[in-house]
């Protein structure tokens, strides 16, 4: 990413002063990748949580992913409750990769990925058609611990008004740019503590540090 140096200092000093305004969040317990990786090619453009309230409605209409992958693109909008943004596209993608997964390994199932190193499973992730980077870095952070910092559109619109990363970098620049300057002990803080920026603007949403209140001299009394 263009002016890497300059950009990396701004995103370590932004994120010490998040994680210094608030407490320490929780970190979850690794997710079902099957499910993880719905709800990443889901949220993309609207957010997991967003993502998760159609994923809950959906499986109370079909028995489990495994009905989804064979139902067709028009079923699968109808049981998310068709309030997701260009969900009729993201039910195509969805199915489209659920249906590679279970070519490759006979089964809806990616828990062959965890016998292999982190960066072969990621590669295997992104060689699928319908999984992209995105969904292949949440799906490897959350699932499986690696070290991965996925980047949607929303949060990549908060980190450009934060000044944090270069305005013109892609996505996928910008994905990479954090995980080059994230750690991976890190990485899970991170995505949950940076998350409070989507969805507001910006850089004003950053705690700023507080300057000494200069001290009143007192005036003698006569």
């Amino acid at each position: 990413m263009k002016d890497g140096t300059l950009y990396a200092g701004k995103l370590k000093r932004a994120f010490s002063r998040l994680r210094q305004s608030g407490a320490a969040p929780t970190i979850p317990e690794p997710t079902d990748p099957i499910r993880q990786l719905v709800l990443s090619i889901l949220g993309e453009n609207c957010g997991e949580a967003e993502a998760a309230k159609a994923v809950d409605k959906l499986l109370t209409v079909m028995v489990d992913f495994n009905e989804l992958r064979v139902s067709t693109p028009d079923q699968v909008y109808r049981a998310l409750g068709g309030r997701l943004p260009d969900g009729l596209e993201r039910s195509r993608l969805l199915i489209r990769a659920l249906q590679r997964i279970y070519e490759h390994e006979h089964c809806l199932s990616l828990e062959r990925l965890r016998n292999m190193g982190r960066r072969e499973a990621r590669q295997f992730l992104e060689s699928l058609e319908g999984i992209n980077d995105y969904s292949a870095a949440a799906v490897m952070l959350w699932s499986f611990g690696g070290h991965a910092i996925p980047v949607n559109d929303a949060f990549l619109a908060a980190l450009r008004e934060a000044e944090i990363v270069h305005p013109t970098a892609s996505r996928v620049e910008v994905q990479a740019f954090l995980e080059r300057n994230i750690p991976a002990a890190q990485a899970k803080e991170f995505c949950l503590v940076m998350r409070g920026l989507t969805g507001k603007r910006g850089a004003s949403n950053f705690p700023k540090t507080a300057k000494p209140a200069r001290k009143k001299e007192k005036t003698a009394q006569k």
